[in-house]
């Protein structure tokens, strides 16, 4: 047994400390597999490229971004070391956070204010590693990166939760929270603007061109579609109190009540390549945070926390059912990313029992996490990350590292923020 495990035994139920040792032992692999040079870290994973006009699998050293950067294991190695005490998720932590402030420059000037792939999920990462640290030189510098954004025009920057507007609203609404400096707010207001002049405006709501590819039609969805768009513009509403802004939220989500199909329980993923999960019609359909109902789900129950629309509500409770239904036998395959696999889905089930309070959906993201041991950990069976054919790789919303958050939320998510719908 793990001797630092032992000790909690006596104060955490034995389910909650499989969940921690679950996590310790995938941050004893990526301390392990930490390339050091001075005090800084990095590592060496799969990833998806776009070569000659077609998506392939790379080998490569990781950049600074939270999706799959170094800031983003290092956010998860200080939650864990905040939990463990373990002095390699310490050292580990600082030698990544270190690795993504000399890469800085690398973030494109279009991606900028990107939450998972720009500056702001760098900030982001830096602030919540300095409270799990008790280092406050890192949210200085998270501040510091965060005025750098004020004088770049939103108009230049995307729009989706990935890269673009909708992804950093909620995050500088946060720091402004906190802080009460007023370029935060000002900032915030200035994207939710982008976002309000971007939309195109139908008989059926409000959407959004996020991707610039082939599409069947604007995308529905959190990461690059009108859920997670919707969702930022419910948090600027929360703030400013401005009803421009409640009003394209609740168009944004009437577009996607449009879109739904009734035959699949699931909004439809309009991406012109996903064809292998394609109905009869060519649409196709996914069961992801990214894309389909465990992400919408998600917008829809912080959208009714602050909005109180019972049909936000209602379509709440059918992500969650379409959801669980996908998490029945989680271990039969598929990735345990956060982006696209089993973790990912099993948050809309920990969000909804934090917000409904309804124990039965936090019983049914423990029966995953069970059942993750159970399959993977026990039989000392890789995790199936979220690169094709990539095995294992360390970073956060592909890899290991948020597998490892996940089960760290499993184990304490009143303590773990949700890196999937970051709130106040």
């Amino acid at each position: 047994m793990n001797p630092r495990l032992s000790r909690l035994r006596a104060t955490v139920p034995d389910a909650n400390c499989d969940f921690l040792g679950a996590a310790d032992r995938i941050g004893a692999a990526l301390c392990r597999d930490a390339l050091w040079s001075g005090k800084r870290c990095n590592w060496l994973g799969a990833s998806m490229e776009s070569l000659n006009g077609a998506w392939t699998t790379v080998h490569r050293a990781f950049g600074p971004e939270l999706y799959s950067g170094t800031s983003g294991v290092a956010l998860f190695l200080a939650r864990l070391f905040s939990l463990t005490g373990a002095k390699p998720y310490l050292t580990a932590a600082r030698g990544a956070v270190a690795q993504a402030l000399t890469r800085l420059d690398d973030i494109s000037l279009d991606a900028h204010i990107g939450f998972y792939s720009g500056l702001t999920g760098i900030a982001y990462a830096l602030h919540e590693v300095a409270e799990a640290l008790d280092r406050p030189g890192y949210a200085t510098e998270a501040l510091r990166i965060l005025q750098s954004q004020s004088a770049e025009h939103p108009g230049g920057q995307g729009l989706d939760v990935i890269s673009g507007s909708a992804g950093a609203i909620p995050v500088l609404l946060r720091f402004y929270r906190q802080s009460r400096q007023d370029f935060l707010l000002y900032l915030a207001i200035g994207h939710a603007e982008h976002l309000l002049s971007a939309a195109e405006r139908s008989d059926h709501g409000w959407s959004w061109n996020t991707l610039h590819t082939p599409v069947q039609a604007n995308l529905t969805g959190f990461s690059h579609g009108a859920a997670g768009i919707g969702w930022a513009l419910v948090e600027i509403f929360a703030e400013t109190h401005e009803e421009r802004f409640r009003e394209a939220a609740q168009q944004a989500f009437r577009y996607e009540r449009h879109c739904f199909s009734a035959e699949h329980d699931n909004w439809p993923d309009f991406r012109s390549f996903n064809q292998s999960r394609a109905d009869a019609n060519g649409t196709g359909f996914m069961m992801a945070w990214c894309h389909g109902a465990p992400g919408i789900g998600l917008s829809r129950l912080r959208a009714y926390r602050i909005l109180g629309d019972p049909l936000l509500l209602e379509e709440a409770e059918t992500a969650l059912r379409s959801t669980a239904k996908s998490l029945n036998n989680p271990s039969a395959g598929g990735s345990y990313s956060l982006c696209h696999g089993h973790s990912g889905n099993a948050e809309l089930a920990i969000y909804a029992a934090q917000v409904l309070g309804t124990p039965e959906h936090g019983s049914l993201a423990a029966q995953v996490g069970r059942q993750g041991i159970e399959h993977y950990r026990t039989n000392r069976i890789p995790w199936p990350c979220g690169v094709l054919q990539g095995g294992e790789t360390p970073g956060l919303m592909l890899g290991l590292a948020g597998i490892g958050y996940f089960y760290l939320r499993l184990h304490d998510p009143a303590r773990v923020p949700s890196v999937l719908i970051v709130g106040p």
